[in-house]
C-alpha cells in the first residue's frame, strides 16, 4: 500500500494567528516524522526557504501572521522505515482575518465590538474556565461549562459547530486576550456586535458560529447552532454586523 500524507485542517484562524492540523500518514512502513512548511505564493515547494524550522508534531501553532492575506501550508511526511521515503501532504490554504484597522469613532471594524448604533446590548459577567489552556480572542463564541448557584458563569471556546453558544465575547481596548481564570463580558442574545463572516452572507438571513475562525460566523445550510442575523450582506469573507438571537433552534443540512 503506498504511503499518503495525511490531511491538513484549519482548528482556530484570527488575524495574525493559525492553529492547524494534520492527520497521521497512512499506507508506508513508518514510523513516521513530520515537518511543516508555509508559503504566500500558491502552489509552493516546500524547500529551505520556507520550512518552518522545528514544526515537527501533527499540530502547528503559527503566530506572527499578517492579517487579511492568505497562507499556504503543506507537510512533509518521512517513513523512516521506508528509506525516508518522503510525500507531501495536499496544500492547505488558511485566510487570516483582516488587521485591527480601527476608525476615529466606533472602532466598528473590529470583531467583538458592540455596535450601539442598532438595538440594544445585552452583556453579562463571565470567567475563563481553568481547564481553559489556549488564549480566548474578542470575538470569540463561548459556552458554559460550570456555575455555581449565584456564581459567575466559568466559559470556553466552542470548538464545534453545533455547539451551544452562550454568547461572543466582547471587545475592549485594554485586553487583548483572555487566560483561565480571567473575567471577561460575553454578549448575549438582542446585541449586535462585530463578527466576520468566513464567506458570502445575505442580509437579514439566519447565520450560525464557525468555530475555525476568531469571531466566525457563516450562512446557515450545514448543522450548526444559529446564532444571529446578519444586519449587514457580505459577497465574501469579512465582517458584518451579526444582531445576536438566542440559539436553541439549529440549522439543517
Amino acid at each position: 500500500m503506498a504511503q499518503t500524507a495525511g490531511a491538513l485542517s484549519k482548528v482556530l484562524v484570527g488575524s495574525a494567528t493559525a492553529s492547524l492540523l494534520s492527520a497521521v500518514a497512512t499506507g508506508g512502513t513508518g514510523p513516521y516524522t513530520y515537518q511543516w512548511y508555509r508559503s504566500t505564493t500558491n502552489g509552493f515547494t516546500p524547500g529551505a526557504s520556507n520550512i518552518l524550522s522545528g514544526q515537527t508534531a501533527l499540530t502547528l501553532s503559527d503566530s506572527g501572521l499578517t492579517g487579511g492575506t492568505s497562507y499556504y501550508y503543506v507537510v512533509a511526511t518521512t517513513d523512516t522505515g521506508n528509506g525516508n521515503l518522503v510525500v507531501n501532504s495536499a496544500q492547505l490554504t488558511v485566510a487570516t482575518e483582516p488587521g485591527n484597522a480601527q476608525n476615529q469613532f466606533a472602532q466598528s471594524q473590529i470583531v467583538g465590538v458592540v455596535d450601539l448604533s442598532v438595538g440594544s446590548s445585552n452583556v453579562i459577567a463571565a470567567q475563563v474556565a481553568a481547564s481553559v489552556t489556549s488564549p480566548i480572542y474578542p470575538g470569540m463564541g463561548v459556552k458554559i461549562v460550570a456555575s455555581t448557584n449565584g456564581g459567575i458563569p466559568q466559559v470556553q471556546p466552542i470548538s464545534a459547530k453545533g455547539d451551544p453558544v452562550m454568547g461572543f465575547v466582547k471587545y475592549n481596548v485594554k485586553d487583548l486576550s483572555y487566560s483561565a481564570g480571567q473575567n471577561l463580558e460575553v454578549c448575549l442574545f438582542g446585541t449586535v456586535i462585530w463578527a466576520y463572516a468566513t464567506g458570502a452572507v445575505t442580509q437579514w438571513n439566519q447565520v450560525c458560529a464557525d468555530s475555525t475562525y476568531v469571531g466566525g460566523v457563516q450562512a446557515t445550510g450545514n448543522t450548526a447552532t444559529i446564532v444571529g442575523i446578519a444586519v449587514d450582506g457580505a459577497a465574501a469573507a469579512g465582517p458584518i454586523r451579526v444582531m445576536l438571537i438566542q440559539n436553541a433552534t439549529y440549522a439543517t443540512a
